[in-house]
């Protein structure tokens, strides 16, 4: 087993929402830990890292080694492909296991501070309050009564733990680097410019 670190450092605001709403005041909520700060969870980087691991594992050039299954056949299962091997798939347990992303050791300090000075339970000062409408999509205009608000956190800095099960080649551990890279946006609202990252998912320590 190999214990990694990553980074997330975001160049705008970023949401990854819970469901949860204050009626008539925030409709969509952010997701926070245990202590009541953002935090972001594996499942979302997981899954946004996959999405452009597949792409790149189905583009030309790279080695022999990284393959990927047919697109229009099963997930794999008793031979699996660099993707199911490395991200799991329903028959295939994932090598790669990425922890929640918690605020930088830097910032915990200054945002516990900011919910210490203003404990409100429905506007919290370490976030924005951004507006929202719905669109037609027949008709391209706004819809009415589709006024909605949500939470949004400033742009700053977020890490978290990645745990490699088994051990991995040298091939499969600098695709890991460049797909990592590839992801450029995480979070919802990601079509209004929400959650660019800069870098991508920065993979920190030693080799595997």
């Amino acid at each position: 087993m190999t214990e990694l670190q990553y980074e997330l450092k975001f160049r705008t605001s970023v949401s990854t929402f819970t469901g949860l709403a204050i009626a008539g005041l925030v409709d969509r909520m952010i997701v926070r830990n245990d202590e009541g700060l953002p935090c972001i969870s594996g499942s979302s980087v997981k899954g946004r890292w996959r999405f452009f691991a597949e792409r790149l594992l189905r583009a030309d050039g790279l080695p022999a080694d990284l393959w990927i299954h047919d697109s229009n056949g099963p997930l794999c299962k008793d031979n699996p492909c660099t993707l199911c091997r490395l991200f799991g798939s329903p028959a295939v347990p994932a090598m790669l296991q990425v922890g929640q992303a918690e605020l930088d050791a830097s910032l915990k300090s200054l945002f516990k501070a900011l919910l210490d000075s203003d404990p409100n339970p429905v506007i919290h000062p370490d976030t924005e309050i951004r507006p929202g409408i719905c669109l037609s999509r027949f008709r391209r205009t706004a819809l009415p009564d589709h006024l909605f608000f949500e939470e949004a956190v400033p742009p700053v800095i977020f890490s978290g733990q990645l745990i490699i099960v088994d051990s991995i080649s040298p091939a499969e551990r600098q695709f890991l680097d460049i797909s990592g890279r590839l992801v450029d946006r995480l979070g919802g609202r990601k079509a209004v410019g929400r959650g660019i990252l800069e870098g991508g998912i920065r993979i920190n320590g030693g080799s595997v």
